[in-house]
């Protein structure tokens, strides 16, 4: 894993800057705290993996303890007439290590194998956050990217509308326009300024919550992204969601072999007596077979909703494989229509272009009205931004397939 202070590093590097989409996957699937606390998640299970294999590893502990005591001779069932029921107080020492081994715990084993799987599967939650952060990411890039767009769209044609207002403001001191053709461009060319205005606003709208992704400010322009078509693959989701099968079929067959045999061996080694300077040495070595006979149903219940705990993530496979078939479809026809959709807003704001320039050639040579360039700016308003639109819909429909096919990255054209 990266050192975390490298992601708010690359942050700064970026701000101010130009931001493309591929930099801004990465830094997200670097900085974005759901994908942080999916890391830090498979470390956890890495550690808890260890621990749960470390039980079936020699254990060895040292023990060091003296007392000083009095016993209770009826207590133990002796009894002498004449004779104190009390001994003592006497001194007791024992110091000795003690070691044991797990020699055959088939419950344990399936434990180890579980904590293995379990790892693995948080790894895989790690591939599942990244893609799931990072298709939200190329989502409001392309959001952020469009909302640019028509910012300079509409920058450009309030440049347009100025001209036109200049070249009416001319006409009109030289007698040639009318006071109602002047007011007609005045009211175009607020109406560009106020296009103007709030397309900066949606913008400035959008930036917070693409920042709030990638964990840093996102002060540099946008580059327009090129995507391209991905290759079929398998979701993260359904490859996490197949591993916890596996770790439910372990889970199961733990609880199952919790009644088979158990057997620990153990020894120790070291003094013991009324004192360190009085003691002799001792030793215990010895084995202890413990075998289950009855647990009042206790292990069938738990291996009855082991057995439900199974069938619940074979179903939650099925869930996902359908779901991703039905996303799959859903976005490969959204795809397909959204690029004749491009293809038509594309010619249209064209078109839109040609009038308007025409418009203006005519107005010149005094063949048309001043309406006719008002309504020509007012038509290639409407016609590039649905032509923005339209390329922005036709980006979100191959991001949307990427991430139905499972890879979203694999829409980035490099």
């Amino acid at each position: 894993m990266r050192p975390l202070w490298i992601a708010p590093l690359f942050v700064c590097l970026c701000a101010g800057q130009t931001l493309t989409l591929e930099s801004a996957l990465d830094l997200a699937a670097r900085q974005n705290p759901g994908v942080q606390v999916a890391r830090l998640r498979a470390m956890e299970r890495e550690a808890q993996a260890v621990s749960t294999k470390a039980n079936y590893l020699p254990q060895a502990n040292i023990v060091i303890g003296g007392t000083y005591q009095t016993q209770n001779l009826q207590g133990i069932g002796l009894a002498f007439p004449g004779l104190s029921d009390r001994i003592g107080p006497y001194r007791t020492f024992n110091a000795r290590p003690v070691v044991t081994q797990k020699v055959l715990d088939f419950s344990l084993l399936s434990a180890i194998r579980s904590s293995r799987l379990q790892t693995a599967a948080a790894k895989l939650d790690i591939d599942q956050a990244r893609e799931e952060t990072q298709a939200a990411v190329m989502t409001l890039y392309l959001q952020t990217f469009q909302a640019q767009s028509r910012v300079k769209a509409a920058q450009a044609r309030l440049k347009v509308a100025e001209a036109l207002l200049a070249q009416v403001t001319e006409k009109e001191k030289a007698g040639s326009a009318s006071q109602l053709d002047l007011a007609r461009n005045r009211q175009q060319r607020e109406s560009e300024q106020l296009a103007v205005i709030a397309a900066e606003q949606e913008l400035n709208l959008i930036r917070p919550a693409l920042a709030e992704l990638l964990g840093g400010p996102v002060d540099g322009e946008l580059v327009e992204p090129r995507l391209k078509l991905a290759p079929e693959g398998t979701r993260a989701d359904i490859r996490a969601a197949e591993q916890r099968v596996k770790i439910a079929e372990q889970e199961a067959e733990r609880i199952r072999r919790e009644r088979w045999p158990q057997l620990t061996a153990s020894g120790d080694f070291g003094l013991a007596g009324a004192g360190p300077d009085r003691s002799t040495s001792t030793y215990t070595v010895g084995a202890t077979l413990h075998i289950p006979v009855w647990t009042s149903g206790r292990l069938e219940a738990d291996y009855r909703a082991a057995q439900h705990r199974l069938a619940q993530s074979k179903e939650e496979v099925r869930r996902l494989q359908l779901a991703a078939t039905r996303l799959n479809a859903q976005a490969q026809i959204a795809y397909d229509s959204q690029q004749n959709a491009q293809k038509a807003a594309a010619s249209s704001a064209e078109a839109a272009r040609k009038v308007l320039e025409l418009a203006r050639l005519r107005y010149e040579a005094g063949l048309a009205t001043a309406v006719d360039t008002v309504t020509a700016q007012g038509a290639l308003a409407e016609a590039e931004d649905a032509e923005i639109r339209a390329r922005y819909e036709a980006s979100i429909a191959l991001a949307r397939l990427a991430y139905a096919r499972g890879d979203i990255k694999a829409a980035l054209n490099n």
